[in-house]
């Protein structure tokens, strides 16, 4: 269990283990870096930054506008290490960082109605990973897994169905 500290504060609400974290510190931006160069040496190819948005009660009175900060500052780093970057479920922020980024990722836009919100990578040829957990999963009823593939506000998107835990199984959507 971390303390409160001017790097880390409260837990992320239902995610056990999870803390958020200043991400306008540079002691946390360095260790950033230090992750991009890691991702280098790995011979990765991009990064995909999660839980970025910002617009949460993180006590910490980040900002949406810090979101954005941060996630541009991200991008160049990594586009200064020939890495690309996806953005994932922040799709509040995506007028202010779309130019910046190489692909997206987002999960359960079917499920909260969220689909259009990513369409903007679609419009500017960049691709979306899109992620649904339906329950029941791997045992998905035919109806269910034809109304994730068939909606349309996720024409375009590339879409798989997980179960929650991150197993092996994952089925895809047939092409269109």
């Amino acid at each position: 269990m971390l303390p409160p500290s001017p790097l880390f504060t409260i837990r992320v609400e239902k995610r056990a283990g999870e803390w958020w974290l200043n991400t306008n510190s540079t002691d946390f931006r360095n260790a950033m870096l230090s992750r991009l160069d890691l991702a280098v040496t790995k011979g990765c190819d991009g990064v995909d930054p999660d839980k970025v948005g910002g617009d949460n009660d993180n006590g910490l009175g980040l900002t949406q506008a810090d979101a954005v900060d941060y996630v541009n500052f991200l991008a160049d780093a990594a586009h200064a290490r020939d890495l690309s970057v996806g953005l994932e479920n922040a799709g509040e922020i995506i007028p202010q960082v779309l130019e910046r980024m190489q692909w997206a990722v987002n999960e359960q836009c079917v499920q909260y109605g969220e689909c259009d919100t990513w369409q903007p990578f679609v419009e500017v040829g960049e691709p979306v990973i899109h992620i649904e957990y339906p329950d029941g999963a791997p045992n998905v009823a035919a109806q269910k897994v034809d109304s994730i593939c068939g909606n349309d506000d996720a024409k375009g998107f590339e879409t798989v169905l997980k179960e929650m835990s991150l197993d092996d199984w994952v089925e895809g959507c047939p092409d269109d």
